[in-house]
C-alpha cells in the first residue's frame, strides 16, 4: 500500500543516503578535491535533506515528487563516481585500484537498495509502470518472471544495436530447461525483470562485441565471409532451474579473455574500449555493476575464460523467495557474497 510504503521510505531511505555520505567523507578525506566526487556528495546531501523535510501527510504528492527527483538525480551517479575515483587515483598514489573497487562496490550496492525501495514505491503509487509489465507484476517485481523470454528479448535488442553499429549480427541461441515438473520446461520465478535485463544485456554486449571483432579479423575482408564466420561462432544462452535456483549460462566462441587480465574485468577502472564509448562498449562499469545486481538478492555472477576459444558467464539466482535476501554492506552486520564456487560439486 503506497501510504505504508511511504512511511517506511521516509525513515529508511534517508538512513541509506546518510550511510553513503559517511562512506565518502570517512573513506576519502580528499573528496572535496575531485569535482565529480564533490558533485556526488552534494547530490546525496541535497536528497537527504529533501527526504527528511518533506511530509507524507495529508497526501503523498510532495513526497512522491521528492522520490521521483531522487531517482532522476541518480541516473548518472555510477559513471560520475567511477570517473571521480579514477581522477582521485591520479592525484594520490595511495588509492589503489583494489581500494577503488571495494569502495565503489559498497557505495553502489547501497545505492541499488535505495533505488529498489523508491522504484517500488513509485510503481505501487502508479507513478510508473515497468516496461513489459504483466498481470503477475507487483510493483517492480514479477512473481512469474520468465528468464528465457527476457533473454530472447534482450538478445534481439543487442543484435539490433550490433547491426546498426557494425552491419553484422552474431547468432544467439536461447534454450530453457527445468528439473521441476510443474515448470513444463519453462522456469519462472519471482524476480525484478529490470535487474535481469541489465545483467543479460551486459553479458551479451561483451560477447557480441568480441564475437564480431574475431569474426572480422579471422574471415577474408568481405561482409559475406564475416557473416559466415559469425554463424560458426554462435552465442549460446542456456536457462536451467531446480526448485531452489535458476542458472543462466552465456557462452561464446570469441577467443576468450587472457589469463593476464584476470580479475581486472570486475574493476570499475578497467575497460577494453579504447576508441571512446558506444552502445556496445561503455565506460567499463557495466560488468562489475551487473555482478552487484546479482549479489543484491543473494545471487552470483562469475566468468570462466578459455583463452583462444571463448568465455562462459554463469549467473546463479536464488529461486526461493525466502533466499532472496537483500545484501547491503553494513558496518554493524556481517554479510557474505556468493560465487560459482558455492555451486561446484
Amino acid at each position: 500500500e503506497p501510504r505504508q510504503l511511504a512511511k517506511f521510505l521516509h525513515t529508511e531511505v534517508p538512513i541509506r543516503y546518510a550511510e553513503r555520505i559517511r562512506l565518502i567523507e570517512d573513506g576519502i578525506p580528499e573528496w572535496k578535491e575531485v569535482p565529480d566526487i564533490r558533485d556526488i556528495h552534494e547530490m546525496h546531501l541535497r536528497t537527504f535533506v529533501s527526504l527528511r523535510k518533506v511530509q507524507h501527510e495529508p497526501n503523498l504528492d510532495a513526497f512522491t515528487e521528492v522520490v521521483r527527483e531522487a531517482i532522476w538525480e541518480q541516473r548518472t551517479a555510477v559513471v560520475t563516481m567511477a570517473r571521480g575515483l579514477g581522477a582521485l587515483r591520479q592525484r594520490h598514489d595511495r588509492y589503489s585500484a583494489e581500494f577503488a573497487d571495494h569502495f565503489l562496490n559498497d557505495l553502489f550496492l547501497n545505492r541499488i537498495g535505495s533505488n529498489v525501495l523508491m522504484s517500488q514505491y513509485l510503481a505501487c503509487y502508479g507513478e510508473s509502470t515497468p516496461a513489459g509489465a504483466t498481470n503477475t507484476q507487483t510493483g517492480i517485481v514479477d512473481l512469474a518472471c520468465d528468464p528465457a523470454k527476457i533473454c530472447r528479448e534482450v538478445a534481439e535488442n543487442v543484435l539490433r544495436v550490433c547491426h546498426r553499429q557494425t552491419g553484422l549480427r552474431p547468432v544467439v541461441r536461447v534454450e530453457a530447461h527445468s528439473a521441476v515438473g510443474m515448470d513444463f520446461g519453462i522456469p519462472r520465478f519471482a524476480y525484478i525483470p529490470s535487474f535481469l535485463r541489465y545483467m543479460i544485456a551486459e553479458l551479451l554486449k561483451n560477447s557480441a562485441k568480441a564475437t564480431i571483432e574475431i569474426a572480422v579479423s579471422t574471415a577474408p575482408k568481405s561482409p559475406l565471409a564475416s557473416e559466415a564466420e559469425l554463424s560458426r561462432r554462435p552465442i549460446f544462452i542456456v536457462v536451467c532451474a531446480d526448485e531452489s535456483r535458476v542458472a543462466i549460462r552465456v557462452s561464446d566462441r570469441a577467443g576468450g579473455i587472457p589469463f593476464s587480465v584476470g580479475s581486472n574485468i570486475w574493476s570499475y577502472l578497467y575497460s577494453t574500449a579504447d576508441r571512446g564509448q558506444s552502445e556496445l562498449a561503455g565506460y567499463g562499469v557495466g560488468l562489475p555493476l551487473a555482478r552487484l545486481y546479482a549479489r543484491y538478492l543473494g545471487g552470483s555472477l562469475d566468468l570462466i575464460s578459455m583463452p583462444g576459444y571463448g568465455t562462459d558467464a554463469y549467473l546463479m539466482l536464488p529461486r526461493l523467495q525466502h533466499a532472496q535476501l537483500e545484501v547491503v554492506p553494513d558496518i554493524d552486520h556481517e554479510w557474505k557474497f556468493h560465487s560459482l564456487a558455492d555451486h561446484c560439486l
